[in-house]
């Protein structure tokens, strides 16, 4: 069964972006803070734009 994005929680709801600490060729890695206990993270953002096999990928489903 393939859950759809929609039915995930907003992860902006929980996470605040602080900082950019790093970035590659398919996306960033931002600092974030959680917004209910302030506990610190790392986490990747991926852009497709910047890996057209990923675009290709995802169509498949």
């Amino acid at each position: 069964m393939m859950l759809g994005l929609e039915s995930l929680p907003d992860p902006m709801d929980t996470w605040e972006i602080i900082e950019t600490i790093g970035k590659g060729t398919y996306g960033k890695v931002y600092k974030v803070a959680n917004k209910i206990d302030g506990s610190l993270a790392a986490v990747k953002i991926l852009d497709p734009a910047g890996n057209p096999q990923m675009i290709r990928d995802c169509q498949l489903f």
